[in-house]
């Protein structure tokens, strides 16, 4: 587990988060759950080191590969799906010309993964919106990162969709070890696919917890101020509101 202690982020002058203390589990899925404006995007950007606390402790992850995906991306115009997502090999070799063998490979093992290969030599500005968001997860596959934080990966996605996408990143921390840090807001999807779970009040206070303990009423009520009902068949648990 890595343990945060102490964190502490102002906005200007204005306290956001004040004294929390929560963890992460390593080479797991993590996901991030809360309503609108409590802080979840604010806490991925402090975790990637995109934002700079006042105080914190064991917050960075000193010498970790990275990848980020954030809500919103601006996208360069004239470049087919499958450039914009090789362009992930250039990103630190400024003298680089052409692919090698194997990141090819790789490549065209992910379109096929992310069903982007019907779609390698369309432009991305005429890919909808999940495909463009499949772009990006795709990039994220080939970037060779340890560690992932990713601003609601699902989004625009139908469920088929976001089953694949969660699948995957599932696949990674179990294959690669990779530490993956998700925001999401189905928490049946949540539930279904996380290791570990942070879940941002309105007040921003951070509860963070096993699937086991996370998901109980009380603690589903405290983060988004609504009565749930928490069912549980087999070894799933369903999150549905109460009456």
């Amino acid at each position: 587990m890595i343990e945060i202690k102490n964190l502490c982020f102002n906005y200007e002058q204005t306290p956001f988060f004040i004294n929390q203390d929560f963890a992460l589990k390593e080479s797991g899925l993590n996901v991030i759950v809360g309503p609108n404006g409590s802080g979840k995007t604010t806490l991925l950007k402090l975790l990637a080191g995109i934002y700079h606390p006042q105080t914190a402790e064991g917050l960075y992850y000193t010498g970790k590969n990275i990848f980020y995906l954030p809500q919103k991306i601006s996208y360069p115009g004239g470049l087919n799906t499958k450039d914009y997502i090789s362009s992930i090999f250039y990103r630190d070799a400024a003298l680089k010309w052409f692919l090698s063998k194997n990141e090819k490979e790789q490549l065209d093992k992910i379109l096929e993964e992310t069903d982007l290969k019907s779609k390698e030599s369309l432009s991305v500005d005429k890919l909808s919106a999940g495909e463009l968001q499949k772009t990006n997860i795709a990039m994220g596959l080939l970037s060779g990162a340890e560690i992932f934080f990713l601003d609601e990966p699902t989004s625009n996605m139908d469920l088929n969709n976001q089953i694949k996408t969660m699948d995957m990143l599932k696949k990674l921390t179990i294959e690669n070890n990779a530490t993956c840090i998700v925001i999401l807001h189905d928490l049946n999807l949540a539930s279904l696919y996380g290791d570990y779970y942070i879940g941002i009040n309105s007040n921003h206070e951070i509860i963070s917890a096993e699937k086991s303990t996370f998901f109980k009423k009380e603690i589903m009520t405290n983060i988004f101020n609504i009565d749930f009902e928490i069912i549980k068949r087999e070894d799933k648990l369903y999150v549905q509101i109460g009456n």
